[in-house]
């Protein structure tokens, strides 16, 4: 199986200032006005009396499942699962349930990815916070073949091309690919271990009828739903459904419902390709991002690492915690996956030019640590760690179930397919990953025959939120556009340049236009917003890599700042779960270990070089009530000598004493 890219989702909090919002009086027909009967108190009677109690792994949540049918289409079939939901009561006074679309994918656990911090106060104050495991996923009778899934995902991250061009030109490759792939789907099938025609009660159509039985179930005569990434398909399911009993709908990251399969990842990988070339020119643009590459066209550079590796994998050796070094061949699928990953967020792009930088001065360390945790594999073994949260399993199940890729019989739309897949295969567009797809959506059973086909969405009569950005890659921002513009009620509210997902970022735009119509039934007085409080630079602040020896630092405050700010952005820590103590290996020889303590974040530096001329050795931390980073660290290699580094995130001031080269030295530098 070719693999492919998921609509993960990205959620942060970030606080900025925001233009002025235009609000109107709330009028009957506002959400506001359909408030339910119900209390919080007998919401969490009913709850109790379903069975409820506080979920294992999100302990300030009520988890209750409850029965469904196993296919809601078919009242002749009385089979059965459980489907789990949790519930964040109202806090105060209940206006109703605002239903979480929230996991990405598909295949994200909507209960143990839940998150309250991106949803305003008033919001939990008024409404219970609902979130699910879709069935088939965590804990709603979950569906895995993962012993299949690493092995096939494995061999896309080390198979290279060795004929033709890119991508599967001959014969001998595409029947190599039919192959491999029918292979695949039979095992992860038979993992799988149900019958193969249940697999079709999957698909989103039904877990839109899951979330009407919860209404019910409860009670309430309307609800509210967030869809975000794959879960607007999820909201946009129900809302065809069950119109009449949506109060209001907000689409996140919006997917075009009436595109085709192979057209929606199509348009996925043109919006991939369009970030990325933004991403790069922007860095153009920069100063330092220029100068860490050497001058050179990012994107050229970008380019040539890429033929490089669809021609030849590039060997390499990663530095171990235990000393020792991992090898391996750094492959084109690798490049792909990794840039793909890196370009959801402002840092992760950021993150990845200074990757990009480093590897074109030589050193492909800085990609690798990208690549080992994009892909989560375990860099001493190349085993696949996987996602606790995501079912790489349902992914597959779930996209081949709602989507059709092409007409006829299997050997048709494999072939069409194949071809489709090799037009548009190559290293460039250069984020192509889902190109062969429909393949293995030919193989799965459950996967549509013939054309599906949606209308487009109108709802009239519900308000509806269409949320976007312009260099949104996983979810483009023309899907978005089209939905919005064929609503009856809605509002366009995007960003220029932003992330996958702008709602619940900390910016008043639009998190205010949300929470002021879930609380007080106001409606913006526009239908096209663009929002002003969001920088359009396509990455973030950009932060110098280290220098290649230890003279490019005009001093040991600039060596130390330099110190402070590569370790931040080292990706094992930067995207470290921060849960207990994490050793990884320098560069260059020694580790570096991080991880929480009791009042602050602890650090050590053993024999530590990220440069091949400069070794540190010693220690650091993080205190959170007063905001100090400091390290204390031995250093020798081309300069020696003993520095005691502060840095004050309150007053952003930086200072260093100590001696060095022979100096004894006390700096300071005021932001």
């Amino acid at each position: 199986m070719k693999n492919f890219l998921k609509f993960i989702l990205v959620i942060g909090i970030f606080s900025m200032a925001c233009q002025t919002l235009m609000p109107v009086p709330a009028t009957p027909e506002t959400p506001a006005a359909t408030q339910p009967a119900a209390t919080t108190e007998s919401i969490v009677t009913k709850l109790e009396e379903l069975g409820g109690e506080a979920c294992a792994e999100k302990p300030d949540l009520i988890c209750v499942s409850i029965p469904v049918p196993l296919n809601h289409f078919d009242s002749a079939n009385t089979e059965t699962i459980n489907v789990t939901f949790a519930v964040s009561p109202a806090l105060g006074t209940r206006y109703g349930m605002f239903i979480q679309a929230f996991p990405g994918g598909p295949g994200g656990e909507g209960i143990g990815s839940s998150y309250l911090g991106y949803i305003s106060d008033d919001i939990q104050q008024h409404y219970d916070i609902v979130f699910f495991d879709q069935r088939g996923i965590g804990l709603s009778n979950p569906l895995e073949c993962p012993v299949a899934y690493e092995k096939d995902f494995i061999g896309y991250l080390t198979e290279f091309n060795t004929a033709g061009q890119e991508g599967y030109d001959t014969v001998e490759e595409q029947q190599a690919l039919v192959n491999d792939t029918r292979a695949y789907v039979e095992e992860c099938v038979s993992e799988i271990g149900i019958d193969p025609a249940k697999l079709a009660f999957f698909g989103t159509n039904q877990v839109a009828e899951d979330i009407e039985t919860f209404r019910e179930t409860i009670g309430d005569e309307k609800i509210w739903m967030y869809g975000v990434s794959y879960g607007t398909a999820v909201a946009q399911t129900y809302a065809r459904a069950y119109p009449n009993r949506l109060a209001g709908l907000i689409l996140d990251g919006t997917i075009n419902m009436t595109l085709s399969g192979e057209d929606s990842l199509y348009s996925q990988e043109r919006a991939f390709d369009k970030v990325l070339v933004a991403t790069l020119q922007a860095c153009n643009e920069d100063d330092d991002c220029s100068a860490d590459m050497g001058g050179e066209d990012a994107v050229a550079v970008y380019d040539k690492l890429a033929a490089q590796v669809s021609k030849k994998p590039l060997a390499y050796e990663f530095p171990l915690p235990n000393g020792e070094k991992a090898k391996g061949t750094f492959t084109f699928n690798q490049l792909e996956y990794t840039t793909a990953y890196q370009m959801y967020s402002l840092e992760g792009r950021m993150i990845f030019l200074r990757a990009l930088a480093s590897a074109n001065s030589g050193d492909l360390v800085p990609m690798l640590r990208l690549m080992y945790l994009n892909t989560l594999i375990d860099p001493a073994t190349f085993d696949y760690l996987g996602d606790p949260t995501f079912s790489d399993t349902m992914f597959l199940g779930v996209f081949c179930t709602d989507d059709d890729f092409f007409s006829g019989t299997q050997e048709e739309r494999i072939a069409q397919s194949i071809e489709a897949g090799q037009a548009s295969n190559g290293t460039v567009p250069r984020l192509d990953g889902s190109a062969y797809t429909g393949v293995t959506c030919a193989f799965w059973p459950s996967s549509p025959k013939e054309e599906v086909v949606f209308e487009p969405l109108v709802l009239e009569g519900v308000p509806t939120f269409v949320l976007n950005a312009t260099l949104d890659p996983a979810t483009p921002f023309e899907e978005g556009q089209f939905v919005a513009q064929n609503l009856a009620d809605g509002y366009h509210i995007y960003v220029e340049g932003g992330v996958h997902s702008i709602y619940g970022w900390g910016y008043e735009c639009p998190d205010n236009y949300i929470t002021d119509f879930m609380v007080d039934g106001t409606l913006p007085s526009e239908h096209e917003i663009v929002c002003k409080d969001w920088d359009p630079t396509p990455f973030s602040l950009y932060f110098p890599n280290l220098p290649k020896n230890v003279n490019g630092f005009a001093d040991a405050l600039d060596l130390a700042r330099s110190l402070d700010e590569n370790f931040y952005y080292l990706p094992e820590f930067y995207y470290g779960d921060w849960e207990e103590q994490t050793t990884v290996g320098c560069t260059y020889g020694g580790t570096f270990t991080f991880g929480p303590g009791q009042i602050a974040d602890q650090y050590a530096y053993d024999q530590c070089a990220m440069m091949p001329d400069l070794i540190l050795n010693g220690t650091g931390q993080y205190t959170y009530d007063t905001r100090v980073f400091s390290f204390t660290v031995d250093i020798s290699g081309a300069k020696t000598g003993s520095l005691n580094y502060r840095y004050d995130y309150k007053i952003n001031k930086a200072t260093v004493t100590g001696v060095y080269d022979g100096k004894t030295i006390e700096l300071e530098q005021q932001d």
